[in-house]
């Protein structure tokens, strides 16, 4: 099954997509970013990658996925000209702000698809802030984490690699050229360093990715192949589904209570317990 580009808001015309919305009460929300990726992928890789996956999730949803940009939170990358990033303060109120909309169009629940690591801290606190002002319930599906974890073997957790270069075919086949490759970093240096900033308890935080990969990227793109990258960006919308109805199933309403009724104040206890919470997701 291929992409669902009909399944862009953006793409519809208002009577259509009020409709959608309405009937579902459900909308789909891709979060990407524009950085290098060597010479063989696009500097969109990452945002594509979030959209193909989500336009997949919509489908399987019937609704649609809204546009938040596909600039993320990347300032690592900016030593290389052509990469963009957003500081995390903008991201989040863009975030807060299309899902407030959405909500005024009747949506209460929300899958936010991302495909960056950059933007993970980011999108929980917004989500967080979302949910205090609105009755809606949001779920962030990590779906680069998610690919990786199905397939560990095939979908290396590296940059611009395998797992990277599939995403990309999965979107659009074209945009792959590893007749352009640069020179790669070294893998088993990449993956030891990009360890240390994954570490989920103690870690450093990442200020340039020249610390990962000198020269910008490192992986086994080759290992990539196109049908097989189809059925992958499949099996992880199929996972992203299940995961948030079995959510949905648990929770019910419950992430709903007290929204819009009783926001806290940005002085509140509940407030200062969120901005410290989250604090050790920056990374």
């Amino acid at each position: 099954m291929p992409r669902h580009p009909d399944r862009q808001l953006e793409r519809l015309s208002q009577p259509v997509a009020a409709r959608m919305l309405a009937a579902t009460g459900t909308a789909v929300i891709a979060a990407g970013s524009v950085e290098q990726h060597g010479g063989h992928l696009p500097l969109g890789t990452d945002a594509f990658a979030a959209q193909s996956i989500a336009e997949r999730v919509a489908f399987r949803l019937d609704t649609v996925v809204a546009p938040l940009g596909p600039v993320g939170v990347a300032p690592y990358h900016l030593p290389w000209p052509g990469s963009l990033s957003l500081s995390p303060a903008t991201m989040s109120a863009v975030v807060a702000d299309v899902c407030a909309a959405l909500s005024h169009a009747g949506v209460s629940r929300i899958v936010l698809v991302n495909w960056h690591e950059g933007n993970s801290a980011t999108l929980r606190l917004a989500a967080a802030e979302v949910q205090q002002r609105h009755r809606v319930q949001i779920v962030i599906a990590e779906t680069h984490v998610i690919t990786h974890s199905m397939y560990p073997e095939e979908m290396e957790f590296t940059h611009a690699g395998s797992m990277e270069t599939a995403a990309v075919l999965a979107y659009e086949p074209g945009l792959v050229r590893l007749d352009r490759r640069i020179e790669a970093s070294n893998l088993a240096a990449g993956e030891t360093a990009h360890g240390l900033f994954r570490r989920p308890d103690v870690y450093p935080v990442l200020q340039d990715f020249h610390d990962i990969a000198p020269t910008g990227w490192y992986g086994r793109p080759e290992l990539a192949d196109e049908t097989r990258a189809e059925e992958i960006a499949e099996a992880v919308a199929d996972h992203v589904v299940r995961r948030a109805s079995e959510i949905w199933a648990a929770l019910g309403d419950a992430g709903q209570h007290g929204a819009a009724e009783k926001p806290e104040p940005p002085d509140s206890p509940a407030a200062d317990g969120l901005s410290a919470a989250g604090s050790g997701l920056q990374r």
